[in-house]
């Protein structure tokens, strides 16, 4: 009770942001020794000191302030700043070595860590820069808290609080430290494979490996200009779609695979993720037929209708030059998002499953005796009342954000398909654009697209919880 009524542990936050930023700084070494290798010394000097800086402040604010245990306040406030926090801090390299305005390299830095993938940058802007932005997606994908938790912090009360926080409220082992050795097994082990595939799809080196750490991360980011229409081809788009699918799904269930592929079946999300994405292909292609040759539409459809649903963003065509009833499908699709327990974004398939199973319990209720039990289960789980007030809390402010949002989008005189469409892109943390987002684009619009990625990544109320002001003051 005290916990509900008291203000939060300002020390212990900072503590454990502390170790946060040893991560963070360590993170920066990567593109610093990829700067090194191309030998853009500036770039890799830029990496190295703003990586120092930040473990030196990270390692001076550990090792001040007393030790704490984090309380669910703490790790919700944690989980609200961790990612516009770690996109400030990457800023800074992206605007010292690309020469970009540091307003868009936040942009850019959002977009990267959030794993969305829409993009103001000029054409041009280095091979560094290009590994940076698909580096910075795929430590979003798993998540820089998986990583400190790591290295930096003791299994306990703690550690479960940030995972939870942070990541997921479902272990695949006991304690939260061996779930996040195995998730970040099956990331390195999907992130290899499709780094492989693609090195055999003929894919060049560099390309190789930006593209799978954007793949797996479903981030979206790509080295070409015209995302993947810039490699021609079947099998490349192929491979992509294969490593994008592989990180939209519950990473829970892959150690489950050495008991049979059945495992993958038997899981509700699995059997309603790929439900899902018959019906989009199929409504995506009945859009697109008279407009392009048959062929051709099934192949776009397939692949596009994958790529909004997994969030992945990547794409094979030009969007901006699809019909309106085909962006009103991908725009659907982008809104129910992947898995949970994925890198994908969007609502979930799983929160929209229970919410289509307290319609159908209403329903129910009307031929059975008042007094009789009818307890809300999704396969052989039972869904507690209260997890179904958070659903139903999440998805009405997911609904809030998209509107006002697009509202802003309107009264800069952008039409309602490509408001509607681009806010749904940033805050599914998508990246997929008809063109609209850009370095010409207002900052007002630039601003209010951060703002849907930053929400749509950390899923709305742990910055609702931050901004509360019971948070901060007793009352």
């Amino acid at each position: 009770m005290y916990e509900l009524v008291s203000p939060v542990d300002l020390p212990a936050v900072l503590k454990y942001t502390g170790r946060l930023m040893m991560g963070m700084g360590a993170v920066l070494a990567v593109p610093m020794a990829v700067a090194i290798i191309f030998m853009e010394l500036y770039t890799a000097l830029v990496y190295g000191l703003t990586g120092v800086l930040i473990i030196s402040i990270g390692y001076l604010l550990e090792k001040t302030l007393p030790e704490a245990e984090l309380g669910w306040k703490e790790s919700l406030v944690i989980a609200a700043i961790i990612f516009p926090f770690f996109a400030l801090l990457n800023a800074f390299p992206f605007a010292l070595s690309t020469g970009m305005g540091l307003f868009d390299s936040f942009f850019e830095a959002v977009s990267g860590i959030t794993t969305t993938g829409l993009s103001v940058a000029p054409a041009g802007a280095g091979p560094v820069f290009l590994f940076a932005r698909s580096w910075l997606q795929w430590i979003g994908g798993i998540g820089i808290v998986i990583i400190v938790l790591l290295v930096f912090v003791h299994p306990g009360t703690s550690a479960f609080r940030l995972f939870s926080a942070n990541v997921s409220e479902s272990r695949i082992r006991p304690n939260v430290i061996a779930t996040a050795s195995i998730l970040v097994k099956v990331y390195l082990t999907l992130t290899a494979f499709t780094f492989m595939l693609l090195m055999l799809s003929g894919m060049p080196l560099f390309d190789s490996v930006c593209h799978s750490l954007a793949a797996v991360s479903t981030g979206g980011f790509s080295t070409g200009s015209d995302s993947l229409a810039s490699f021609p081809g079947f099998f490349i788009p192929f491979v992509i779609f294969i490593g994008f699918m592989m990180g939209a799904i519950n990473f829970g269930l892959y150690p489950r695979l050495s008991g049979g592929v059945k495992n993958f079946f038997s899981d509700i999300q699995f059997r309603y993720f790929f439900l899902v994405l018959i019906l989009g292909f199929l409504l995506l292609l009945s859009t697109m037929v008279g407009e392009v040759p048959l062929r051709e539409a099934a192949s776009a459809s397939a692949f596009q209708a994958a790529s909004a649903l997994s969030t992945a963003g990547f794409s094979t065509i030009d969007i901006g030059a699809l019909p309106d009833s085909s962006k009103a499908v991908l725009t659907l699709l982008m809104w129910i998002g992947g898995c949970v327990g994925s890198t994908a974004g969007g609502i979930k398939i799983l929160r929209l499953v229970v919410l289509f199973k307290v319609v159908h319990l209403v329903f129910i209720r009307y031929f059975l005796p008042k007094e009789a039990l009818t307890p809300l289960k999704v396969g052989d789980e039972v869904i507690e009342s209260g997890h179904v007030y958070h659903i139903l809390t999440y998805v009405m402010l997911y609904a809030l954000v998209l509107i006002i949002s697009s509202f802003i989008f309107l009264l800069h005189g952008t039409g309602l398909d490509n408001a509607v469409f681009e806010v749904s892109s940033a805050l599914g943390t998508v990246g997929l654009s008809t063109g609209l987002t850009g370095p010409l684009m207002p900052d007002v619009l630039k601003l209010t697209l951060i703002l849907d990625m930053i929400l749509g990544r950390i899923e709305i109320i742990p910055l609702c919880i931050l901004l509360f002001p019971r948070t901060w003051v007793k009352r």
